[in-house]
Parts: structure tokens; sequence; C-alpha cells
């Protein structure tokens, strides 16, 4: 075949230069296997030493019910983090330690990414072990509980290795198909786990298009190719998304303007210095200046750079942008390692990565639930960390209602359920209270349980125990007066979430069914 026919090459460096690309020479160092999965093993066990500390945190037992709710999407995420609350529930049964190490092992995916992805920037050993041991603090505290967050992670990590594979490839190969299917792989599979991932697309989008050699990407059938691997694999949210309405974007067009009022720029930019670590953001800006100086990286450089102020316009939390730290560690890694070979300081080699690595160990409290509960609460981290908050209480949450619905005149019982103000509040009764063998049926309004089908005797039912309101709200609900019956506490006298509020009881104004659409709220 004519080579007039082969584009014009981005050069990202001398003519005689290695290339990059792993499939075109041997121009790449190896994995360095050994060390980097030695801090994965470090990660993986201090996160299964803490799994079973300090109980269900609310969202998790959000998950675990939309677990016994499969479907194609859920107001506030897409389908696949219930997928897997369900897959850890048919290996572990209702088991803490299974959910949490299934986020667990979704972190040391992401140190391997990283640390592949240093490789396929240049990087040798001292990059790969850097860039591991920089990611590991802020994977071992998103895995510390089961979340849509260590998915999140993930997914962003696959995009970034992908699209810096698709750019280092692009100069020596014509053929970029293969590149591109992986980076539609990527996208799909972070974008069935959650929205937020639009956000690093939008950037990369408008990046690629910016720059010479993104648009050096752009010829032939691969961007069509990763454009329709997307379209398949979200086709049935969005299916679900239009079948009822809409409802995630309801919801996060409801919720950023208070998200952005919560993260006011100064917070928003001290928790993103507090996730990646004090000591590693010089490596993270150094790798993001590498990547954007970098002509043949420099579209993912900008996509990334442009990733956290993106997300301060939008309204976002400050996590929401963490997982740009992938791309930034890895070629901060090489660029340090590259100064180390031409500075020859060979004896302060280790030094900056054990001083990362030291410090998370010495903040690992906070990073996670590593001291036993009293030590906790006693030192006041659930202050610091208010994470920590919301995983207590929830057992005595479900006993008080227990002993409220034993309470009841058995005859008043069978015209009667509970109405639980969050989801939180229902996943505790669902997994900790008695209600199997009391026949009590709990309800609820908040996010995804509003769509969920009800029994037919709990549509029917007019008379309600009404967990977690306050007392205004229940105006519209309740036909009398309601009575406030039981207080909220925890044992260990944490002020969390539910810590006071009210357990009531009223005859409703009309029957379940027919208030429901009163109890719905995304808030």
């Amino acid at each position: 075949m004519s080579t007039a026919l082969r584009p014009d090459p981005v050069r990202i460096g001398p003519a005689d230069a290695p290339s990059r690309c792993r499939d075109t020479g041997p121009a790449l160092p190896a994995v360095a296997w050994t060390p980097v999965l030695l801090v994965v093993a470090a990660k993986l066990a201090i996160n299964l030493a803490m799994a079973g500390r300090y109980g269900w945190h609310r969202d998790e037992l959000y998950y675990a019910d939309t677990a016994s709710h499969l479907a194609w999407g859920y107001v506030d995420f897409p389908s696949l983090t219930p997928l897997l609350a369900a897959l850890a529930r048919s290996v572990g049964g209702e088991s803490l330690v299974v959910l949490r190490s299934v986020a667990s092992l979704a972190g040391a995916a992401v140190i391997v990414v990283t640390a592949v992805l240093a490789r396929d920037l240049g990087g040798g050993r001292r990059a790969q072990v850097m860039a591991a041991i920089a990611i590991t603090p802020l994977v071992v505290g998103s895995n510390a509980m089961f979340q849509t967050v260590s998915f999140d992670q993930l997914g962003w990590a696959l995009v970034i290795w992908a699209a810096a594979r698709l750019l280092l490839c692009a100069p020596v190969r014509r053929d970029l198909l293969w590149p591109w299917a992986a980076v539609g792989a990527a996208a799909a599979l972070a974008w069935s786990n959650k929205y937020t991932v639009g956000v690093l697309l939008g950037a990369l989008a408008v990046a690629w298009l910016v720059c010479v050699p993104g648009r050096a990407t752009l010829r032939g059938r691969g961007p069509l190719i990763a454009a329709a691997l997307v379209a398949v694999v979200c086709a049935p949210n969005l299916w679900w998304q239009a079948r009822h309405g809409w409802p995630s974007v309801d919801f996060f067009a409801g919720r950023n303007s208070a998200v952005r009022d919560e993260y006011p720029p100064v917070r928003f930019a001290l928790e993103l210095v507090v996730l990646a670590g004090p000591l590693a953001v010089p490596l993270a800006l150094l790798g993001l200046r590498r990547l954007v100086t970098d002509v043949a990286t420099r579209p993912l450089g900008i996509g990334l750079a442009v990733v956290a102020p993106l997300w301060l316009v939008l309204g976002g939390k400050s996590y929401y942008a963490a997982p740009l730290l992938v791309g930034a560690f890895a070629a901060g890694a090489v660029a340090w390692e590259a100064r180390l070979a031409r500075s020859q300081r060979g004896r302060r080699t280790w030094l900056w990565p054990a001083t990362i690595a030291g410090t998370a160990l010495a903040a690992l409290p906070i990073i996670g639930p590593a001291l036993p509960t009293a030590t906790m609460v006693d030192l006041g981290l659930h202050e610091v960390r208010d994470d920590y908050a919301e995983e207590l209480g929830w057992p005595e949450l479900a006993a008080t209602v227990d002993e409220e619905w034993a309470a009841l005149d058995p005859t008043l019982r069978t015209r009667t359920v509970v109405i639980a103000s969050n989801y939180g509040e229902a996943g505790a009764l669902t997994r900790f209270g008695s209600h199997e063998e009391k026949e009590m049926v709990v309800v609820s309004g908040h996010l995804t349980h509003r769509l969920w089908p009800l029994p037919d005797e709990a549509g029917q039912a007019d008379h309600a125990l009404l967990v977690g309101y306050q007392r205004a709200s229940l105006a519209d609900l309740c036909a009398a007066q309601p009575v406030r019956v039981a207080t909220i506490t925890n044992r260990w006298g944490v002020e969390n979430e539910e810590a006071g509020r009210g357990v009531w009881r009223c005859d409703l104004e009309a029957t379940v069914a027919e208030l429901r659409p009163r109890l719905a709220h995304d808030g």
C-alpha cells in the first residue's frame, strides 16, 4: 500500500526516539510487577483489616437495598454498583466485609492501572512504584466503604489509561481501531457506574479537538466504534431514564446549586489537596505539567487540568474530581524519575515515596476505620470524617422501631406501615429490623425507593409509624396531630444525621398508595 495514504505522524521527540506505543517496538520497560503487587498487597491487607468496622454506612444500606431491586437505572446512579452489590450478596450473604472487599478489589485495580500508565508514559521501575504508592492513600480511603466512588475511580483510571494509549500510538500506528475500542469500552464501563465521568469525557473531547495530536487520532472509523460501544452499553439505562421521566436529570439539576453552596472554592481546593495527600500534590502538579508540555500527551494533560475547575463551576464535590490523580501521579512519577536520573541522587531515590507512604500511615485513622469504635469516638474522629458518624446507630434505630411496632394493637398492625424518611433508615429497618416475623412493611419515598412497587397490603394501609420526620413535615400526611412515640439515639452518643429525630404515629389522610407522591423527595 502506498505510504502516501499514511497520515503524517505527530512527532513526540527526536526521530530516533523509541516508541512509547507498546505494539511497535521494545521501547518500554517491563512492568515492575513484583514491587507494584507488593503495594497492592499492602493496600488490600489494610482495607481487609478494617472492613468490619464501624458498621454499615447509610449509603451502603441503600446500595444493599438496590441489590434487591435490580434495574437498568436508579434516580442517582446507573446500574453497575447495585449489580456488584448483588454479586457480593450471592457470595457472602449479608456480610459487610465481603461487600467492602469488592470495593477494595476495585481500588487494587486502580493501583495497577496507575503503575502501568506510568510505564506506558516511559517510566521505569522507580516511576511505576512511585505512582502506585502515590495513588494508594486515595483508594484506601475510598474503599473503606462500598460506594459508587470506588468503581468511579476505576472507571476514570481506565478511561485515562486508554486515552493515553491512543495518543501514544497515534504517531506510529495507522490503524487505531483497537485503541479507540479500548477508549469506548472504558467510557461505557465508567458511565454504567456513575454519570460524573461525563465531565471527564467532555473535557477530553474538547481537548482532543483543540490540540493537533488529538485531531490526528480522529481519522478513520475508530471514533465511531468508540461511540457505538458507549451507545450500545448505555442504551438500556437511557431507555430506563426515558420511561421514568428522566429522574436523574431532575436529581442533578436540583442538587448542584446546593452542592455549589456547600463547596465554595476554598473548601473544594483544600479537600482535593487532602484527598491527593499534601506531600503528593507537587507530584500531581509535576505530572500535569509534563502531560501538557509533551506534545503527544497534551490533549490528555489539558483535559485532566480542567476537570477540577469544571466541577467547581458545575457544583460538584471535591472527590468527584479526585480520579484525575491517576493520570497526574503516573506522569508526575515519570518526570520525577527523569529528574533523579539527571541529578544522579541515587541515595535519595525512595525518600519522597517513603515520606508519602509514612504520612498516609500516620493519617490512617482518618483515611480509614483503623481504630476501635470507642477510641474513634473518644478522639472525635467522626467530626473530622463524618462518614464514621453515619456508620453508627442503625441497629439501635431498628430496635426502637421494633419496640413501637410490637406495642401496636394486633388489629391495628394489619393497616399500619412503617414510613422511613430516607434511604438509610429504610435500609436499616430492612437489614436489622424484625419485620419478617412481625409482618412489618417498610416504605420510603426517598430517591429510587419511590419507584419500587408497594406490596398490596402496604398500599391500602391508612395508619403509620413514621421514622425520622420533623413534625412540620407530617402536616401533609397525617389526618390528626401525630404522636411522638420515641426518639432515635445511638449508644455512642454521636451526633449524626439520625440522632434526635423522632418516631411518630398517626392516622394518615389517605392510603399509602394515594399518599405516595407526597412521600417522594430527593433531599
